[in-house]
């Protein structure tokens, strides 16, 4: 290795302490460089049998994929012999990935990690990337002395100490980071070191370092021209003590709040920094409807809505700084329009998706609405370059564009836009065992049915072409892709969902039902297509409060548990029965709100707008993962449960693969508005970011045992030993509650006449400051266990009676076995034990009358009750009838005995375009 050149002068320096684990939080770090992976055929076969060990299949299973991406490491080794630059915040530096690659370039900006200690430049990749990024930082001593460093990431790394090359790893992980320990030899003054990291993504992409000093502490050095080391000491103690928030932002402005009379400098989104005195304590930053985007395509469901807010002291010779995101809402319209009409639905969302971003959601709406105007051809952009790239989603688009071609005549294109998107969806690969190296999802759930109902549909569009990939006709795909479809909807016609009541796959799937329904040949296909529509919707309403689609989720995002605006399934509840969000996931609900043959039984939104004194409702799914569509051979289940007033929800899923690693799942949680959605999590991770998964609050690094019982549900975790954070938090933004109150280990809020409580052994400790203050709430004990409840006025008094009534729970057992007992306001005694039954008044819940094990429902509520394996759906609500039959995918209303095939009018006869 060749050393840096030291500087001529000795610059200016920040010093910093390691934190209370060992972990260095502040660097210098590169930008992640990337390059496309555009050499896969020298280790993978682009034809024939994507199976085997050497298959293709690997390609978008993140968690299989690390033999190859070591392979394709071998090929691309990280190229130890180089200069290392040097290290100046601000300064220039240049880094080769491998041999006879050329050298990228950019400049050091400094960092302050998350809590967990990681640099991280993840990023969801959606075509193949090489990446690579370097991050420096110098450590200081008094007297030379030995320290083991504990350097973690999920792909290799190269480490040097001065110049010497002293570990040098070539493994792969997929989420949970690989650790290595290495001794080194710090000599009296600073060490300067460097890490070097390397990935190649497939997708959601963990590109993350940590390094932990193991021994005494050490000073953390990071030279910076004219930087007032004592200065900045002071401004990043400062910092430190800032608060911004809430993260949920309705009126498009943020308080920051800190110590009297501090100056500061903000940047939202890179824009030019303001400054910001606070005055009394704290001052109203206006956000200026700035955010940043994170979605490539209009059914891309990524976006965010999120500000990053970059802080600093209004010096010059103080460079530290901290960075904070907030969401602002005041784009995002949350609507209650029950008192509407349908149509008046169907019209709001209509014109709310033509004036959206580029997309064919924009172009349906347009079209609906202005039916001579032509299709503009920046709506056609987006999904073509995904479709032509094979960019992961892609199969969203295809959907999308077929709806194009259906709705729109031809007199309504432009030019050759209608042979370019012919050119493009017979081009396209529909499915892993068709030709092409890629790293398109082919196997969660709602992939997998998307890309049937694509492949299906467009081979019927263009029957008779040949298409590119295959060399295949249109006919041959749909032959292809028909059985797969049918399977599909009969298996989770009988058994339910894996990713159970996703807020954001849910209306994926949706997007692909109504498509079958609207387009496909087949008669059958189209009546099973829409008693699953039918089903996936009554489950949508029933599971669901006001709106906020607040049920668990096998599969979710942190910003649609902090703000239900950005649930994907917001627009269809507002579509649907007028009570919702407008964002930007427009596609799925713009396919219903065009749709010509579907129509939704009205009970499902006599349903979804009924506001029963007491409901509670329980949803079993059992189902078998198949190998070669899921990359899994096992069973699986999910047993929600739903307890809804009109001031509350609370829902949970129970014992959901207990003390297993979590990956996206939203375990329990209680609801009290769109905003205000109360949770517990066990972080694996800082970040909130999607491509932590699990992340911060979307997920759990290990899942805990959840049982509700009605109003009230136990929670235990087991939380190893290792584990960086060691506990567990809850989102509690206390700002947007009425009133809340902590009362011995609970934390009570109240929201119109709705209230939620939470305890824990201890009672809760705010996170008094950063973009989570007053959001955040950690346990004062281990957090093994929970105790959440939701109540309401009508039953339980005024706020402060409804928390005087709360008594205090027994939290007992061990950190390894928690336990917990606790007696509820109306005098159920629940336990729950990690190994025990969950028992309520001394009795086994999950016993039948005959003291046995009991076969659960499939579907249990007010409305309806089917067993598992049951054809029959019969739904019965205040005079208003549904019967599907699964086998035969008939509809049927048995008041009139008509089955129903009715062209969807929106409610007003206005539905056809």
């Amino acid at each position: 290795m060749i050393p840096s050149n030291p500087p001529a002068t000795s610059p200016g320096r920040t010093v910093h302490t390691l934190d209370e684990r060992g972990f260095i939080r502040d660097w210098v770090v590169s930008p992640a460089w990337s390059a496309p992976c555009d050499d896969l055929g020298r280790l993978l076969e682009p034809d024939g049998t994507p199976w085997g060990a050497d298959g293709r299949w690997v390609l978008t299973n993140g968690p299989d994929v690390a033999p190859l991406k070591r392979k394709l490491y071998a090929l691309h080794p990280l190229l130890a012999d180089q200069r290392l630059p040097p290290v100046v915040e601000g300064g220039a530096l240049a880094w080769t990935r491998s041999h006879g690659d050329p050298a990228s370039t950019g400049t050091w900006q400094r960092v302050h990690t998350g809590a967990d200690g990681f640099v991280d430049w993840s990023r969801f990749c959606f075509t193949p990337e090489y990446r690579h990024s370097l991050c420096a930082t110098s450590l200081e001593v008094d007297q030379a002395e030995y320290r083991d460093l504990e350097i973690a990431s999920t792909g290799p790394v190269a480490a040097f100490l001065d110049g010497e090359l002293v570990l040098q790893t070539d493994e792969f992980s997929y989420m949970e980071p690989i650790a290595h320990r290495v001794r080194v030899r710090l000599e009296s003054g600073t060490s300067t070191l460097h890490v070097a990291a390397w990935q190649v993504a497939f997708r959601e992409c963990r590109h993350i370092v940590s390094v932990r000093v193991d021994g005494l502490p050490v000073r953390v050095v990071i030279p910076s021209p004219g930087a007032d080391e004592h200065a900045s000491r002071a401004g990043e103690q400062l910092l430190e003590s800032v608060a911004v928030g809430p993260w949920a932002s309705r009126d498009g402005t943020t308080r920051i709040t800190g110590p009297r009379g501090a100056r500061l400098l903000v940047s939202v989104s890179g824009a030019p920094p303001r400054p910001v005195v606070l005055d009394g304590g704290s001052a109203v930053l206006d956000l200026a409807e700035t955010h940043e985007a994170h979605s490539e395509g209009a059914a891309s469901m990524l976006s965010t809505g999120e500000s990053e807010l970059t802080l600093r002291v209004a010096r010059d010779d103080v460079p530290v700084c901290r960075t904070a995101r907030v969401a602002s809402l005041a784009g995002v319209a949350r609507v209650d329009a029950r008192h509407e009409t349908p149509e008046a639905w169907r019209q709001r969302l209509l014109h709310h998706s033509a004036a959206a971003g580029p997309g064919s959601a924009r172009a349906l709406a347009r079209h609906v609405l202005e039916p001579d105007r032509p299709l503009d051809t920046a709506d056609l952009e987006t999904p073509l370059r995904m479709i032509r790239a094979r960019y992961d989603c892609a199969d969203f688009e295809a959907v999308g564009l077929v709806h194009l071609w259906h709705r729109l005549p031809e007199e309504s294109w432009r030019d050759d836009d209608r042979e370019k998107v012919r050119l493009a969806l017979t081009g396209f690969k529909y499915w892993i065992d068709q030709p092409g190296l890629d790293a398109m999802c082919y196997f969660t759930e709602n992939h997998q049915f998307v890309w049937h109902t694509a492949e299906l549909l467009v081979g019927e569009m263009f029957a008779d072409e040949d298409f590119a990939n295959t060399g295949w006709t249109g006919r041959q795909h749909a032959e292809h892709a028909a059985p797969l479809a049918e399977e599909w909807i009969r298996r989770k016609l009988a058994g339910g969902f894996s990713e159970f009541d996703s807020n954001a796959y849910l209306a994926i799937d949706c997007l692909a039902l109504v498509s079958l329904v609207e387009f496909a040949r087949s008669e059958q296909l189209r009546l099973l297509a829409e008693a699953l529509l039918d089903k996936v919707l009554l489950t949508l309403a029933t599971n669901s409060w006001q709106g906020v689609h607040g049920a668990a989720h096998g599969r979710s995002y942190t910003h649609t548990l902090r703000s239900a605006r950005f649930e994907e399934t917001a627009p269809i509840m507002l579509l649907l029965w007028g009570v919702g969000a407008l964002n930007d996931a427009v596609l799925p609900a713009t396919v219903l709100a065009t749709a010509r043959s579907y129509t939704m039984p009205a009970v499902i939104r006599s349903l979804a707008r009924a506001e029963p004194d007491e409901w509670d409702g329980r949803q079993v799914y059992r189902g078998e993962y198949r190998l070669h569509h899921d990359l899994l051979a096992r069973p699986y289940g999910s047993d929600l449960r739903v307890w809804r007033t009109p001031d509350a929800m609370l829902s949970s899923v129970q014992d959901y693969r207990s003390g297993l690693p979590g990956l996206q799942e939203h375990i329990w949680g209680a609801t009290l508005g769109s905003e205000v959605q109360v949770f517990a999590t066990h972080p694996a991770a800082s970040t909130i970011g999607s491509s932590a998964r699990p992340s911060s609050w979307a997920g759990q690094r290990v899942l805990p045992r959840a049982h509700q019982h009605r109003d009230s549900a136990l929670v235990l975790h087991r939380i190893p030993d290792d584990d960086r954070f060691g506990t567990t938090h809850l989102w509690f933004p206390a700002d947007l509650f009425d009133e809340w109150q902590q009362h011995g280990p609970w934390l009570a809020g109240r929201v119109g006449e709705g209230y939620v409580a939470v305890a824990t052994a201890g009672g809760f400790t705010p996170q008094a400051t950063g973009d989570e203050a007053w959001q955040c709430w950690w346990p004062a004990g281990d957090g093994a266990c929970y105790v959440a409840t939701v109540g309401r006025r009508a039953v339980d008094g005024a706020f402060p009676e409804f928390v005087a009534a709360l008594c205090e729970p027994a939290f007992g057992g061990s950190r390894r076995n928690p336990a917990v007992t606790w007696t509820t306001r109306d005098g159920r005694a629940l336990a729950l034990g990690w190994g025990t039954a969950f028992t309520v008044d001394g009795r086994d819940t999950s016993l039948g009358a005959d003291g046995n094990p009991e076969d659960p429902p499939h579907l249990s509520n007010p409305a309806c009750r089917q067993e598992l394996g049951a054809d029959l759906l019969e739904v019965d609500w205040e005079g208003e009838r549904l019967v599907i039959d699964y086998g035969r995918g008939r509809r049927t209303q048995p008041e009139s005995g008509v089955e129903a095939t009715a062209v969807y009018a929106g409610g007003s006869g206005h539905g056809r375009a």
